[in-house]
């Protein structure tokens, strides 16, 4: 895998209420120069569904966001943390070509032959 560090790019906390899909909730921040972001949350989310999502750097290869199917966090007072800092999973982008250096990896995988139906 090849990481680099995207400062700048711009993320968006979107707490949704279950019952009529509505937003009740936004926060947005962007990455620094580590690619590293915070985002402080005002109140009580409990009965909401929140995700974090990245908009895709407008520069370089890297334009498209990898899915991420365990999207969620949860901010709530209510759950038994011993802290109110929640973490969230990495959020990473990628091209629309595999790079020429991961070929064998992606063979040897047998990502090549993967096919999304």
């Amino acid at each position: 895998m090849f990481e680099h560090e995207f400062a700048g790019v711009n993320e968006t906390l979107e707490c949704i209420r279950e019952e009529n899909d509505t937003v009740s909730y936004t926060r947005n921040s962007s990455t620094d120069a580590k690619g590293c972001y915070s985002i402080p949350v005002r109140g009580d989310h409990e009965e909401e569904i929140c995700v974090v999502v990245a908009n895709p750097p407008r520069k370089g290869q890297c334009r498209q966001a990898m899915p991420n199917k365990s999207d969620r966090i949860i901010l709530t007072k209510n759950m038994g943390a011993a802290t109110q800092t929640r973490y969230f999973n990495p959020l990473g982008f990628m091209t629309q070509t595999t790079n020429l250096q991961c070929t064998d990896v992606v063979q040897e995988l047998g990502l090549d032959r993967l096919h999304d139906d």
